[in-house]
C-alpha cells in the first residue's frame, strides 16, 4: 500500500504555484513528439562543457494608474502603464546589461487620448484597443513588454550570445534563444514519458521533444532539473526549456545539453528568493532592479493626478 504524502511548496504563495497540481497538470492539446532525438528515453547527463557567453533577459509590467477618458455616461476606460526589460550577462562575471523603460497609456473603445509629459522623466504613449474589459486593456500593456523583450532578445541573440529569456519563446528564428519555463500549468508528456522527467537529477534533462510543429510556433522543448529538491512536490526544481524549431534539431540538442549543465549553479536558495530553486539568480536579480527602474508608483500615481486635473490629455 502507497501512503499519502504531503509537500509544503518552498514557493511564495503570492506568485501562486509553481505547478497546477491540484488535479493533475493539464495535457497540453497541442500535438507532441516525444521521439524527435531518440525513443530511447531516460535522463541524459550532458557532458561538461565550456561556459557560454549568456545573457538572461526578462520584463517588467506595471498598472501605475487606472484612469477614464470621454464624455456622457460611457467614457472609455483606460490606465496608464510602464513596462521594462534587461539583461544579465554572463562571460566569466556577471554584470547588467542595456535596460530600457517604456511608458504607455492605454484606452478602450479605439480611443486614443494624447497624454503630455507628466515630467521629463514621466511621459506616456498611447495605445487603444477595441475592448474596454480590464484584462484587455492589461493585455495591450503586456504585449508593449514581450515587444521590449523581443527586441532585446533578437539583438543580444544576433551578437552571439546564448539568450535565456524568463518564460516561453520570444521568436521563431534561427538564433541561440531558449525559453525557460520555470512554472507549470500543463504537461507535454504522457503517463509513459512524465515518470523520466521526475526521475531526473540536477543536470540531467528529458530528451528533446517537439510540439506545436503543424503551428505557427513550431518548438523543441525539454525537461532538466536545476536542484535537489528534497521533500517538495514531484515537480519541484524542474524547468522547461524550449527553442524554436528553426534552429534545427542538431543545434536544439547542442543547446539543451549546454543548458542543462550549466544552469544548475544559477539556481536561487530558499533565504534568499522565495521562488526558489526555479526562479535563477540572474533573473531574480534583474527583475528587482527593473521594478526600481519603474519608479514609486505612488508618487507617478500623484503626478497622473496632478497632470490630468491640469489638462494633461486632449483628444487626439
Amino acid at each position: 500500500m502507497v501512503e499519502d504524502r504531503m509537500w509544503v511548496e518552498s514557493w511564495s504563495p503570492e506568485y501562486g504555484s509553481s505547478s497546477e497540481v491540484d488535479d493533475g497538470l493539464t495535457t497540453s492539446v497541442e500535438e507532441v513528439d516525444p521521439d524527435v532525438e531518440t525513443s530511447s528515453w531516460r535522463p541524459i547527463t550532458p557532458e561538461p562543457s565550456a561556459s557560454p557567453v549568456a545573457a538572461f533577459i526578462d520584463g517588467v509590467d506595471r498598472v501605475d494608474a487606472r484612469a477614464f477618458y470621454g464624455q456622457g455616461s460611457s467614457p472609455a476606460p483606460g490606465l496608464f502603464g510602464s513596462v521594462a526589460a534587461g539583461a544579465v550577462l554572463v562571460d566569466g562575471l556577471a554584470r547588467f546589461g542595456s535596460t530600457e523603460v517604456q511608458r504607455w497609456s492605454v484606452f478602450g473603445n479605439d480611443v486614443n487620448p494624447v497624454v503630455r509629459p507628466f515630467s521629463s522623466a514621466i511621459n506616456y504613449r498611447g495605445i487603444s484597443v477595441a475592448g474596454t474589459r480590464p484584462e484587455e486593456l492589461r493585455a495591450a500593456l503586456q504585449k508593449a513588454r514581450s515587444r521590449l523583450e523581443e527586441d532585446l532578445a533578437r539583438r543580444l541573440a544576433r551578437e552571439g550570445m546564448l539568450v535565456i529569456a524568463d518564460g516561453p519563446l520570444l521568436l521563431r528564428e534561427p538564433v541561440d534563444l531558449v525559453g525557460y519555463i520555470k512554472s507549470h500549468q500543463k504537461t507535454y508528456l504522457s503517463p509513459d514519458h512524465s515518470p523520466v522527467a521526475l526521475a531526473l537529477g540536477p543536470g540531467q534533462r528529458t530528451p528533446i521533444f517537439g510540439f506545436g510543429m503543424s503551428s505557427h510556433r513550431p518548438r523543441y522543448s525539454w525537461y532538466t532539473r536545476i536542484a535537489p529538491a528534497p521533500h517538495q512536490h514531484p515537480w519541484a526544481a524542474i524547468a522547461r526549456c524550449e527553442v524554436s524549431s528553426t534552429v534545427g534539431l542538431e543545434r536544439a540538442v547542442g543547446l539543451a545539453d549546454v543548458v542543462t549543465h550549466h544552469l544548475p549553479r544559477f539556481s536561487s536558495k530558499a533565504f534568499w528568493d522565495t521562488r526558489a530553486p526555479q526562479n535563477l539568480v540572474p533573473i531574480a536579480t534583474l527583475e528587482r532592479r527593473l521594478w526600481s527602474l519603474l519608479g514609486d508608483r505612488e508618487l507617478i500615481m500623484r503626478r497622473i493626478r496632478s497632470g490630468v486635473r491640469s489638462g494633461g490629455m486632449a483628444h487626439g
